[in-house]
């Protein structure tokens, strides 16, 4: 495993050829008799298209032998023959490229689902550190690079190496010489490959590397576009978008100049070849140690390898593109260390429950920065003891989703520790942002429990007060929701994912601005579904509106990432302090 840093930012992990390799030999385990008899039928194809050669050489030797006395009847037995194993070899080699094609497709689709399961595994932190543009790169385009590729690629790479093996024993077969003619170009493809294995893998690899930092850049400007709106970073933003941009068209670029080098090392291999075969050739035939037809043959021979030769090594050009997308699948399928390890500590404990010792979660002495020398938190000391809830209160960019992050181990501090006294497996977050997912709405909120019943489903709806809102919906838990669906407000989605946290029964949960888009007719019953699912449990409420701090058993009061108060809403009310302004400022006018 390794990993590629692109203008500053690490991608997730990128597999090496070993790595792939085995993963490819175990994928085909229980279908390697199968891709045997594959290579057989390539082998007939490629022992069938010979024969037109050498058919031709004789031909030659007949008409030349005939000395204009009429058609010997070999002559036509000779025609019948090229004619008969044409038909055949493109019988075989259809019969072997559908075989094949349909092998390789097989293997793509399982690679895309082991991608997609590995894809939604992956720690939070570790995509946050390498971006959701990388991650969605890997599934579109690169599944795509691979999906369209190997099905085509793997069959004429068969063909082509399995032609050249033949050629170079039918060569032989004619006359030694015109293999060591044939022998002369070897060096010189040789030296091809060398410098394009050397000096390909990196380009596109790097190319890779550079679409996804573009995915990044886009997708962050897009999902984001609130934050870059309100803050005015819109030019900051497409700036980004245009120098990731131009970064992808150069390094585009490199692996054209590339494609272009390799073919000019190709040409002057094959005019070098074929002047070796024929001027070998031509002193044979002067010498009378072979016949013109013999000649004729081993330069159709050799141009047979021709095509083969530089459809190989132009296979190699986009093999090395589809080999630098699967390196980049098969990374995140092959479990990899997270990219940002957390300097935040786990005493570990039973995984039935939480340690008996100490609070759930401790912050101590923890600083924050996302650049060096602009600090986000300083010093900040909290504590959620278990079965409690701790809310974090403060003005807009006071540091209070950092603080969640740093608990959830998205980030790690600066200096001081994050104690978590929890199974990382039962820490749960819910942000503002809640996605719906193309499919019904038993799937999206089955995601959190694969196995649950619908008895249990509807439990968890009820638990948080929002099955009224699949009540409603037309086919109940089958309606399609998400892109294409039925169409469900934003406070229903939140609501939905009460539900699915529910289902999750995490011991942690982390809720981030979880029910912000509640309006006014919602509030009430999200806040009550919000007491509801923090019940029993440890967690940690950014909370939006102060009415769901005024229930926690403990505040933090935050103010430009320095702690300026803590303790419950009475204590805070009479200190009259931070929390006691925001509070009359927020509690005014309301009922």
């Amino acid at each position: 495993m390794s990993e590629v840093t692109v203008d500053g930012r690490r991608t997730l992990p990128v597999a090496s050829g070993r790595t792939v390799a085995a993963r490819l030999w175990r994928m085909l385990a229980g279908r390697r008799l199968a891709l045997g008899g594959i290579v057989a039928l390539f082998l007939v194809e490629a022992g069938l298209a010979l024969v037109f050669p050498l058919v031709i050489g004789s031909l030659v030797d007949t008409v030349i032998a005939a000395d204009g006395s009429g058609v010997p009847g070999s002559f036509w037995w000779q025609v019948g023959l090229l004619a008969v194993t044409s038909v055949a070899a493109g019988v075989v080699a259809w019969v072997a490229m559908r075989a094949l094609a349909r092998l390789a497709e097989t293997l793509v689709a399982e690679l895309r689902e082991s991608y997609v399961g590995a894809a939604l595994d992956l720690p939070r932190a570790t995509v946050e550190a390498a971006g959701t543009g990388d991650v969605v790169t890997r599934a579109s385009d690169d599944i795509a690079q691979v999906s369209g590729t190997l099905p085509e690629v793997l069959p004429q790479l068969t063909v082509s190496i399995l032609t050249m093996s033949l050629v170079a024993g039918a060569l032989a077969v004619l006359d030694p010489w015109f293999l060591v003619g044939f022998s002369l170009t070897i060096p010189l493809y040789g030296l091809t490959v060398r410098w394009y294995l050397r000096t390909a893998p990196a380009v596109y690899v790097a190319e890779r590397a550079a679409e996804s930092a573009r995915g990044h850049d886009v997708l962050g400007t897009l999902t984001q576009l609130p934050t870059v709106t309100a803050h005015r970073l819109e030019h900051r933003q497409l700036a980004r978008i245009k120098a990731a941009t131009w970064l992808t068209v150069r390094w585009a670029m490199r692996t054209r100049i590339v494609q272009n080098r390799l073919f000019g090392y190709l040409n002057v291999a094959e005019a070098l070849g074929l002047l070796a075969v024929l001027g070998i050739g031509v002193r044979l035939a002067l010498t009378g140690e072979t016949t013109t037809g013999e000649v004729t043959a081993a330069a159709l021979l050799y141009l047979r390898t021709v095509a083969p030769i530089a459809e190989l090594l132009f296979l190699l050009d986009e093999l090395q593109s589809a080999l630098a997308s699967l390196s980049r699948i098969i990374g995140v399928t092959t479990p990899p260390e997270p990219l940002t390890p957390n300097k935040a500590t786990l005493v570990k404990h039973p995984a039935s429950g939480p340690s008996e010792h100490g609070a759930a979660v401790e912050l101590r002495g923890v600083d924050f920065a996302y650049r060096a020398g602009r600090p986000v938190l300083s010093a900040i000391d909290a504590r959620i003891e278990h079965g409690t809830v701790l809310a974090v209160v403060g003005a807009t960019g006071s540091g209070k989703s950092t603080v969640a992050a740093l608990i959830a181990g998205i980030h790690e501090p600066t200096a001081g520790d994050v104690v978590r006294r929890v199974d990382p497996r039962r820490i749960v977050t819910v942000t503002q942002e809640t996605h719906v997912f193309a499919g019904t709405v038993r799937d999206n909120l089955t995601l959190a429990a694969p196995d649950a019943s619908d008895a249990q489903v509807r439990t968890a709806l009820k638990q948080v007060a929002a099955d009224h809102i699949v009540d409603l919906l037309p086919d109940g838990l089958d309606t399609e929701v998400g892109d294409g669906g039925h169409p469900i407000t934003p406070a229903q989605a939140q609501h939905l994912a009460l539900a699915r946290l529910a289902l999750a029964d995490p011991l942690l949960v982390i809720l981030d601005e979880a029910t912000a888009e509640a309006d006014t007719a919602d509030t009430a019953v999200l806040d009550q579904a919000t007491a509801t699912i923090t019940k029993g449990r440890s967690a940690l409420v950014i909370a939006h509106r102060l009415s769901q701090a005024r229930t926690a058993d403990q505040i933090l009061v935050l103010d430009s990432g320095h702690l300026v108060e803590t303790g419950t809403h009475t204590d805070l009310i009479t200190t009259n302090g931070r929390y006691a302004t925001l509070w009359t400022a927020w509690s005014t006018n309301r009922p």
